[in-house]
């Protein structure tokens, strides 16, 4: 709270403070000074805490946090809305979390579609909580020559702390999901299967749910039970994965 103190342009909103991480909604409500960026206010707050805790600790070198952040850009009052629901709910989550691992990984209704479709979910429910959540749809006549466009804002999506939502059909899709797995990220995989109580994803996906980092959803609710992988399917889990996310992306390519 201290920092408008040195930077009366800032305030501070939103902030929670847990075990390993802190999360903070930074107000720039006037310009900075021309030689002062949110980098440089940041790291100002991480060496006065580490100056703090080597007061407690009677002198001793403490190093609290890690080099750099992760930031993300708020543009509109209902983002911000999500982000403060978000940090909010921080505390209820963590302790969700550790009282019940089972949340992360049991077959069960998660939400209900504005049209009365039931979906039914496997792995980290928490993911359809979070505040910045990306639809992934590529069309296959995506080609190789836009790769590298796609991985750059990839990457910045990533770097924002995007969960990515998708069948993750096609084989641009398949190619983001593995990056996103192979970089640490999150994803909601949207499929046709049925999931019945003693369901699991196999391999690489049932890892990915344990350890948080992966929601499956069914929309098996609109279809017949076995559906096959058809024009129709596609085109509704595409439908329903505009629903569950917060942002598009690549939509001039599909």
């Amino acid at each position: 709270m201290g920092i408008s103190n040195y930077y009366p342009q800032i305030k501070i909103g939103q902030y929670q403070i847990m075990p390993d991480h802190l999360h903070v909604l930074v107000h720039v409500v006037r310009d900075l000074p021309p030689d002062v960026t949110l980098q440089r206010v940041i790291r100002g707050f991480k060496l006065g805490v580490n100056r703090e805790c080597a007061k407690a600790a009677g002198g001793s070198r403490i190093r609290v946090f890690e080099k750099g952040m992760y930031d993300s850009l708020v543009f509109d009052r209902e983002h911000l809305a999500r982000e403060a629901a978000y940090i909010r709910d921080n505390v209820r989550r963590y302790r969700l979390r550790k009282a019940h691992p089972e949340l992360f990984r049991q077959s069960r209704k998660v939400m209900d579609l504005p049209d009365g479709t039931p979906l039914w979910g496997f792995g980290n429910c928490f993911l359809l909580e979070h505040p910045r959540r990306v639809s992934v749809q590529f069309s296959r006549r995506t080609t190789e020559a836009e790769w590298p466009q796609i991985e750059e804002e990839l990457a910045d999506y990533l770097a924002q702390g995007y969960v990515f939502v998708s069948p993750f059909i096609s084989p641009f899709e398949k190619l983001v999901l593995h990056e996103v797995v192979a970089q640490g990220g999150r994803a909601i995989r949207l499929t046709q299967r049925f999931f019945g109580e003693r369901y699991k994803p196999a391999g690489m996906l049932f890892d990915l749910c344990c350890e948080g980092r992966l929601l499956e959803l069914s929309v098996a609710g609109a279809f017949p039970r076995f559906a096959r992988l058809d024009r129709a399917a596609c085109v509704r889990l595409n439908a329903v994965t505009a629903v569950v996310a917060t942002t598009q992306w690549s939509q001039r390519r599909v």
